[in-house]
């Protein structure tokens, strides 16, 4: 007889449900014998691990395939009514709520604004607590129905002390803030907490194919510049969880001075201040400079270079050079299957100058790295943090699904947001 409580046993029990659900989920609908072959996994095992899916009302079956010959095979797919996970964006101007079914359509949202001075972390606390209640109310759903709440913040997550995750967030003189801690005294559901741009760099790399990218590299440029690696399928956050800072790697020394405190930094040239600010050297007058938002100058800006405005066509020319050897670097020093620019100032300019960069990148780029190399704009808009946030707990889900098992959740049919 086996030894359930075996370690070892019970270790590879969760990794073939894992695997078995992850294949599930990522195809939508699959077959046992679809399963078995693409598993691995003896017949035996998959039969096994279905059940107990089934059991849980984590699986439904989905009517038969059509049969070419032998017999009808049945059709698995997940419960779209099991659960729901919440992501949640804390941006620097805005907190973002969605809530999202099991497959990761959007359902509802709310978006509160960030005033000014309101950044003392229990105030961000609250503001969470309050606008989560509001979403699930909006919704029609009960919080017993969440299966997990991811949170993406605008810092390092130092995951040294797994029990007491520390955000350090330098825009808000955040240092070694016990932000989980102090939600999870607000907050009654499961919760995971992550980086901005990692969770972003996730939902690219999980939902950009038919499977998640095994080697991937998302550069995200925003008012700042972030990114984060995919090595081997999964994040790559190095010991203190710091991995992926693209944007503070050093390209100029003792150069442009950056929001760190360091000089010379990526971010300080490549983000929406450091265009800015190169543009204003070199114009001061300039009508983009004038523009109420960040969002309106560099949207100005590509416009005025299409118009041959030689300044603003200057300061986009010199951006993609600086983007270019960003990414000659990355490719050398990670060999990615596939680099995505996003973030809402790639976004934009990202269209004028990616054709030029990956000429750039082509050129400067070590040969063997470029083999079957794709440089794409990324999949996602503004939301894609929000969702790269959901991802955390799915991530969770997948790979510890028994814990949620058994629920029943049958709620009534809810509208998607698109």
């Amino acid at each position: 007889m086996k030894n359930r409580s075996n370690p070892t046993v019970l270790d590879l029990r969760r990794t073939n449900r894992q695997k078995i659900l992850q294949l599930i989920y990522f195809a939508r609908s699959i077959t046992r014998p679809e399963l078995i072959q693409q598993s691995g996994l003896s017949a035996g095992t998959v039969a096994n691990v279905v059940t107990e899916l089934l059991t849980e009302d984590i699986l439904v079956e989905m009517g038969m395939e059509e049969s070419q010959g032998g017999r009808p095979r049945t059709i698995l797919s997940l419960n779209t009514g099991f659960g729901y996970f919440v992501g949640i964006d804390i941006g620097e101007t805005h907190v973002c709520l969605e809530l999202f079914d099991i497959n990761l359509k959007k359902i509802a949202a709310v978006l509160p604004a960030i005033h000014n001075g309101e950044t003392e972390p229990l105030q961000i606390v609250i503001q969470i607590h309050d606008n989560f209640n509001l979403l699930l109310e909006n919704a029609g759903i009960n919080a017993d129905q969440i299966i997990g709440v991811g949170i993406a913040v605008p810092g390092v997550v130092d995951r040294q002390d797994s029990a007491n995750l520390q955000v350090i967030a330098p825009i808000w003189n955040w240092e070694g803030v016990p932000l989980l801690s102090m939600l999870k005294k607000y907050l009654d559901v499961p919760l995971y907490l992550d980086n901005g741009a990692k969770a972003k760099t996730q939902a690219e790399a999980w939902f950009k194919g038919d499977q998640p990218f095994d080697s991937m590299v998302a550069l995200l440029i925003g008012t700042g510049v972030g990114g984060g690696i995919i090595q081997h399928g999964e994040l790559y956050r190095g010991p203190t969880n710091s991995a992926g800072e693209l944007g503070h790697t050093i390209i100029e020394f003792k150069g442009r001075a950056c929001r760190c405190g360091s000089r010379g930094c990526l971010e300080a040239y490549l983000g929406a201040l450091g265009i800015l600010d190169r543009l204003r050297d070199l114009d001061p007058e300039h009508a983009c400079l004038k523009l109420a938002t960040q969002e309106e100058a560099i949207r100005g800006l590509v416009e005025a270079a299409q118009s041959q405005d030689v300044a603003a066509q200057k300061v986009l020319k010199d951006t993609g050079e600086y983007l270019g050897a960003a990414i000659v670097n990355i490719v050398n020093i990670f060999n990615p299957q596939i680099i995505v620019l996003g973030g809402w100032v790639g976004i934009l300019i990202g269209p004028y100058i990616l054709e030029e960069v990956e000429k750039e990148v082509r050129a400067n780029a070590l040969k063997p790295a470029l083999k079957n190399l794709r440089i794409e704009m990324a999949q996602f808009g503004d939301d894609a943090i929000s969702l790269g946030a959901a991802t955390l707990a799915l991530e969770d889900f997948l790979a510890y699904s028994a814990r949620w098992g058994n629920r029943s959740v049958k709620p009534e049919k809810l509208s998607f947001i698109s």
